[in-house]
């Protein structure tokens, strides 16, 4: 086996086995609520479960092949799904965080606002 094709395995290997779970790792536990060595094994398993899942399922649904181009285009679009859910999260966090600290009166109307008594 030359250089390039260990490379190549190595880095296939952290694209599909890791860069996954560690995306929604970062989605499911804070940035500071887990230790790193937690963080690692969480994100292989996170892999482990979600890839082969995902591919199951929009072969199974859609009918697409198992092939490469799929295969990278659905580990991407997890990454991608991950990233979107962690940057709406941090812009929520952010809304609120900002209309705390600037004592703006809260709308009611707004739906990011949970109220007690209207029973939602």
């Amino acid at each position: 086996m030359g250089v390039l094709e260990l490379l190549r395995v190595l880095l296939g290997a952290a694209f599909v086995l890791f860069v996954p779970g560690l995306a929604w790792s970062y989605v499911f536990f804070a940035r500071k609520s887990i230790d790193w060595i937690e963080r690692v094994a969480v994100s292989v398993g996170l892999s482990i479960a979600i890839v082969p899942l995902a591919i199951f399922w929009l072969n199974r649904l859609f009918h697409m092949g198992i092939t490469l181009v799929n295969t990278s285009a659905t580990v991407m679009g997890l990454i991608v799904l991950a990233g979107a859910c962690i940057l709406a999260t941090r812009f929520v966090r952010g809304r609120n965080a900002a209309r705390e600290t600037s004592g703006a009166p809260q709308r009611d109307d707004d739906p990011l606002v949970s109220t007690a008594q209207d029973g939602r």
